[in-house]
Parts: C-alpha cells; sequence; structure tokens
C-alpha cells in the first residue's frame, strides 16, 4: 500500500510540476497498473526523464533543417555538446549542396559525409525525404541510402541523376545515343533535361543550340529535341527549358549525356 500512495503522489506532483527524487524509486505494487509512471510531457531538459511515446516519435531527436551548404537544426531539449554515437534525425528543407554540414542548436558545424567517410555530393539528401545520422566524434555520418558521386564533367540535379555541365558536338540521334552509351552514361530524357534546365541557375547558357534527348515520342521518322540557347529573356519557357520540337533522327544536333546515381 505504501507504493502505491508514494506511486499516487508522485503522479500528482509530476502533473504540476518537477520532483527531483535523490534516492531509487522502486515501484513494486501488486499489478502492473500500479508499477507505472504516467502523464509524462515530452522532455525539455537533457536529463529529464522520457517517456515511452516521446522515445517512439524520436521527439527528442527529430527537427527541421534549412539550408544548403550548413544545415541548421534545433534539437529540443538543446544538446549541450556533440557526443560520439548521439543518433539525429532531420528533415531537410531543401536539397543540399556538395560538402555540406550540419549546425545542431549553434554547436557549430560538422561536416556530413556517407558510407566510406566521403563528403556529401549534392543532393544526397533531398527536400521532405527524412535523413537519419549518427555522430562519430568528428563528422554526422548518413546511414542507410547514400548516393554515389557524379563524376567528372557531370553535376548532381537530383537524387537518382547526374547531367553532364555542358552539350557534346553535334551528332545524329542514333550516334549521339551511341556515344553515350560508350561512355558508361545514356542520353538525357526529356524530363531530366527539363528539370535539370529550371533547376540549374544559368543553365541556358550552357546550350548554344538544339540538344537531342530520349522521348516516348522519338520514332524511326521523328526525334525529339529541346533548348534554342538563350535569347537573355528572364522567361526560362521564351529561354528554352520547355521549347522543343521533333526532327529527323539523321539530322545533327547537340546532345548531352546523363548518369544514374
Amino acid at each position: 500500500m505504501r507504493s502505491l500512495s508514494l506511486l499516487t503522489l508522485f503522479t500528482a506532483f509530476i502533473a504540476q510540476g518537477q520532483w527531483d527524487v535523490p534516492v531509487p524509486l522502486v515501484l513494486n505494487g501488486g499489478t502492473e497498473d500500479e508499477r507505472q509512471v504516467l502523464g509524462l510531457a515530452d522532455p525539455v531538459d537533457s536529463t529529464a526523464a522520457v517517456s515511452l511515446a516521446a522515445a517512439r516519435d524520436n521527439a527528442t531527436t527529430y527537427a527541421l533543417a534549412t539550408g544548403s551548404t550548413v544545415l541548421t537544426a534545433t534539437l529540443a531539449p538543446a544538446p549541450n555538446a556533440y557526443a560520439a554515437g548521439m543518433v539525429v534525425h532531420i528533415l531537410p528543407q531543401q536539397a543540399n549542396r556538395p560538402g555540406a554540414q550540419l549546425d545542431l542548436n549553434g554547436l557549430g558545424p560538422r561536416p556530413l559525409a556517407k558510407q566510406g567517410g566521403l563528403p556529401l555530393d549534392s543532393a544526397d539528401l533531398f527536400p521532405g525525404i527524412p535523413a537519419r545520422l549518427v555522430y562519430d566524434g568528428t563528422m554526422f555520418l548518413l546511414l542507410g541510402n547514400s548516393y554515389l558521386p557524379c563524376r567528372t564533367g557531370f553535376r548532381a540535379v537530383a537524387r537518382e541523376f547526374c547531367i553532364e555541365d555542358s552539350s557534346r558536338a553535334a551528332l545524329t540521334f542514333y550516334s549521339a545515343a551511341q556515344a553515350c552509351t560508350q561512355m558508361g552514361a545514356r542520353l538525357c530524357t526529356f524530363s531530366e533535361w527539363t528539370h535539370a534546365c529550371r533547376s540549374i541557375p544559368d543553365f541556358m547558357g550552357t546550350v548554344p543550340s538544339f540538344e537531342w534527348v530520349d522521348s516516348a515520342a522519338n520514332s524511326a521518322t521523328d526525334a525529339k529535341r529541346v533548348g534554342q540557347g538563350s535569347d537573355g529573356s528572364t522567361n526560362p519557357e521564351s529561354a528554352g527549358c520547355a521549347y522543343g520540337g521533333t526532327s529527323l533522327p539523321t539530322n545533327t544536333a547537340r546532345y548531352r549525356c546523363c548518369t544514374n546515381r
């Protein structure tokens, strides 16, 4: 009965505030209901108790992350310092830039790396996709899926693919597709090309003329080509991001290759 009274008193105190117990608290009630502490809110201090609900929800280790070069996030309760082995979960609000770092609660930026300790490539962290990280004493290591860096002359546009920084000299559609294959890549699809055009600043500055793209609209007599080179307009549509048409695949046009990550 004493244990039950102590539990009742403990619960009453928790409901109204904080109670410091300087000695071990033994819960030895006769039933399971008498051997538990209820009503714990999410902790607000690093030494506070954590309820099962808070642990399951990762309430103390989850935070939104803003920024692309130095990602900033705020955990609650705030950690006093970085500690080897600490695990955090962040939800990026935008794709990261190469060599990105993470700064938690103003403790200072630390490098973000993936398997093998390699610095993150651009878009390894994608907006709205949670990332789980562990601190090894020096840097935050990305746990789970990571993506291969882009080869020299390519850049990451999204998690799934890389695109060449510049277009190649004009070839027929078939020769362009074969040239990409021979270098271990492939001709960019229409959606990849237009996504890169809209995502990469000054992309149209690398498009001197029409470029071939792989498209479902391609046939034996027609092949898709896009872009018309920059005309100085501030409107991406008139500058060529979605402008295009079809041409005989035996005609020539510039092209660029893409690779999977």
